[in-house]
């Protein structure tokens, strides 16, 4: 249970950051600031708490869950642009997916690397 509520804490980090950075940047660059600021999180309180295999798999995987779901309601609840063909429909939703996968590979591939070096 400790380790889901990381996760929704680290996902909501994700997003926050991801939206305030999107104010000024573009939306790849604020992605990217975005994930390298909730990794160093991740990583610092990884360092902090000790974590197993299974609790970084446990973490990346539920930090995920709760960024599409999060994501996923505030794209339905005020969309990012008005609404002209079915593109402007799919592709929010597209993007919150691959910002979700690239996430998880992060945080999965930075926790066991960092955990096997110490």
């Amino acid at each position: 249970m400790n380790n889901f509520l990381s996760g929704m804490l680290l996902s909501l980090l994700l997003l926050i950051t991801f939206i305030l950075i999107r104010t000024v940047a573009g939306l790849w660059t604020s992605f990217e600031w975005s994930l390298f600021i909730t990794t160093a999180v991740f990583l610092f309180y990884r360092k902090k708490k000790k974590w197993s295999r299974k609790d970084i798999v446990l973490i990346s995987l539920s930090t995920v869950l709760f960024y599409i779901i999060f994501a996923t309601f505030g794209i339905s609840l005020v969309p990012p642009e008005p609404i002209r063909d079915l593109g402007d429909i799919v592709m929010p939703y597209l993007y919150a997916g691959v910002f979700g996968g690239c996430t998880m590979i992060v945080l999965f591939l930075s926790g066991m690397v960092f955990n096997k070096q110490t």
